[in-house]
């Protein structure tokens, strides 16, 4: 959120800020707002409006731009899955401040996934890519923070069910729902799609 108002451009990196900059940002009333459900408006293939409505309960898996460094040839996307849909009433003080009005922003807090690299997939490979979530001891951005706006669409995974569930990447938390039992499914494929998107939180 920070970044967003120094008017950064986001590069999938939480940024590096100093206790003093920490320190210009206030949320009004202490108060962060939780929503159920995020709606991304796109383009169908047949250039028609349609809409994806996702909630961290049922329909909680997008797709955003990558932002790897364009010299390793890297996949085009990023893969996460939503845990929760948010906004807060910002202010923003200090010398670097673009505007001393209180701001509404809104934020998605997202479990990131990560190719598993040893498996060749691809139209050359004639084979879907294949995800698992990061592990958070292994990646210190396993979870993070998204402007909604970032999302490009909802993506449809299936679960790689010959390799079964896990609970050994994550110990019980919040970031699952309860009838996941505290755990998860090892690998998931991506189901391949494209649309371009408009985004609408409810706030209702």
């Amino acid at each position: 959120m920070l970044a967003r108002l120094l008017n950064q451009t986001y590069e999938g990196n939480e940024g590096k800020f100093t206790n003093s900059d920490w320190q210009t940002i206030t949320f009004v009333n202490n108060h962060i707002y939780r929503h159920k459900v995020l709606r991304i408006n796109y383009t169908t293939y047949d250039v028609h409006c349609a809409q994806d409505s996702l909630n961290p309960r049922t329909h909680t898996d997008v797709m955003v731009l990558s932002h790897e460094d364009k010299d390793e040839d890297p996949h085009p996307y990023w893969y996460t899955q939503i845990i929760g849909v948010f906004h807060a009433q910002v202010w923003h003080m200090g010398p670097r401040s673009k505007s001393t009005d209180v701001q509404w922003m809104d934020f998605l807090w997202v479990w990131w996934f990560g190719h598993d690299l040893n498996y060749q997939a691809g139209w050359n490979a004639k084979r879907l890519y294949r995800l698992g979530f990061l592990h958070p001891e292994d990646s210190g951005g396993a979870f993070g923070f998204l402007d909604p706006n970032e999302v490009i669409c909802r993506i449809h995974l299936i679960p790689t069910f010959a390799y079964g569930r896990t609970s050994d990447i994550l110990t019980p938390s919040i970031a699952r729902q309860p009838h996941e039992n505290n755990e998860d499914w090892v690998f998931y494929y991506v189901n391949m799609c494209m649309k371009v998107n408009h985004v609408l939180i409810d706030y209702s």
